[in-house]
């Protein structure tokens, strides 16, 4: 599953979850129902707005759709550029090796 795929499930199943048809949603958030069908498919990624604006219609923190999407927000991954002995101490608490397709 490539990371727009990825964000993109995230985003239909939210909808889904929360009973609301396509354009309904795209509406109440202010997008052409072809839009958010792309954002659902994979076919346009998020900017941070639609994010943001996505994540308040749904009542969740708009960095869940970041990571979705393949992108560590940028308070983290400066903690993490600063502080790269953390990567392994998350590695070994999880039990991963940092190869990729885990």
């Amino acid at each position: 599953m490539t990371q727009e795929e990825s964000a993109a499930s995230f985003l239909r199943k939210l909808r889904r979850d929360q009973g609301r048809s396509l354009r309904v949603a795209s509406t109440e958030l202010g997008l052409a129902a072809s839009q958010l069908s792309r954002l659902e498919t994979g076919q346009r990624r998020f900017t941070p707005g639609v994010a943001k604006r996505v994540a308040d219609y749904y009542g969740i923190s708009s960095e869940l759709i970041e990571l979705a999407d393949g992108r560590v927000p940028g308070d983290i991954l400066r903690i993490l550029q600063q502080n790269p002995d953390e990567l392994q101490r998350i590695r070994e608490k999880y039990s991963l090796s940092g190869e990729e397709g885990e």
